[in-house]
């Protein structure tokens, strides 16, 4: 039994690894004119990733917690108040902060390895539809640059944010660096995220026209809003666009949509990653499911976008809401919200579901 993949990045990588640890063969094609660029616009790029995703990261042998930064706080605030109006607090490490590029590339030398798996490079798009002629139960799309994407997942829910990310790397004195700051400013959310007691990486997703065009201004708003650090260097500023995407068909025939193919939402709440690796853990049960009852995988794709459509419906839109109330909050400045969000941070039981819902998403 041999799976197809399409795309190399992260996706693609760690689903592989999954696959090959149940003893499938898995053949990855990729394009090689893009591989080296997107590292180079990743390098400030971390990933956040709940409990519940460490640990099944790390059963799969893929990404082990001391590879990653904990994070035991995550402090939340209203502009400029400067004081914390919701928080969550762990006597344990409740999230983990990650290099995109150092997960990227451990995983591919290890993935290298392992004799199950096949790197097939393509240099067109068109010979990418030669795989449909080959004898494949499942072809995954893990990259929506190509034909096969815009030819059979093109209808998609978009949202156009008109927004842009920045992220960076701030270097500083050491500290003690375990709690993450998520400020809603009124030019759109401003993220600090540790990742060692020297460095931590932030994601500033700007609405602001205007400030858009300007990177001294952004830098100058990062400072403005850092409380904690002593900057020496604050790095170079990567950016990219923010969109809302969901596809209306996980799958067509044996092709199934995937990772950002699949779904990419506000990266505001640091779940994209996530909703991703419950996605794999699901399929990949599917899968090996049918392969131990020995049955064809001709059902799997239908199983799976029954178990995983409405949950990433509803998470996506959930994490669209937030983004959507405290954009609308800030404009308006609604002082009666502030009762709602002291009661919340009191009321343990509240807290403890939203923190349930960011670490495991939805269960149906």
């Amino acid at each position: 039994m041999t799976i197809c993949l399409i795309g190399k990045n992260l996706t693609t990588l760690v689903l592989s690894k999954i696959l090959i640890n149940k003893g499938i063969n898995v053949d990855l094609y990729y394009l090689d004119n893009n591989i080296s660029k997107n590292l180079t616009n990743t390098i400030s790029r971390t990933i956040g990733l709940s409990n519940d995703s460490i640990e099944f990261l790390e059963s799969q042998k893929i990404l082990f917690k001391k590879k990653c930064w904990g994070i035991k706080r995550i402090n939340l605030y209203k502009d400029e108040s400067f004081k914390s109006f919701l928080n969550f607090d762990s006597k344990k490490n409740s999230f983990f902060i990650a290099s995109y590029n150092n997960f990227y590339k451990s995983l591919e030398v290890s993935i290298k390895k392992n004799k199950l798996i096949k790197f097939k490079r393509e240099r067109s798009q068109k010979s990418l539809f030669k795989i449909l002629k080959k004898n494949y139960e499942i072809i995954i799309l893990g990259d929506t640059n190509n034909y096969l994407f815009k030819k059979y997942f093109s209808k998609q829910i978009r949202k156009n944010y008109k927004s842009t990310a920045f992220t960076t790397i701030i270097d500083h004195d050491k500290v003690e660096n375990n709690i993450a700051e998520q400020y809603f400013t009124k030019f759109g959310p401003l993220a600090f995220l540790p990742i060692s007691n020297t460095k931590t990486s932030v994601v500033f997703s700007v609405f602001e026209k205007d400030l858009i065009k300007n990177n001294s201004k952004i830098l100058e708003l990062i400072r403005h809003y850092n409380r904690i650090y002593k900057i020496k260097k604050i790095n170079a500023l990567k950016q990219f666009p923010i969109n809302l995407s969901l596809s209306r068909n996980y799958f067509h025939k044996n092709i199934l949509s995937f990772g950002d193919a699949l779904h990419r939402i506000h990266p505001l709440a640091g779940q994209g990653f996530n909703m991703t690796l419950r996605d794999s853990k699901i399929l990949t049960q599917l899968i090996k499911k049918n392969l131990d009852l020995g049955l064809s995988l001709d059902t799997v794709l239908e199983k799976f976008e029954a178990k995983r459509k409405n949950p990433n419906l509803v998470f996506a839109m959930g994490v669209d809401f937030l983004y959507e109330f405290f954009k609308f909050n800030n404009r308006y400045n609604m002082k009666s919200i502030d009762y709602i969000f002291k009661f919340m941070n009191k009321n343990l039981f509240i807290k403890n579901k939203i923190e349930n819902f960011a670490d495991k998403g939805l269960i149906f």
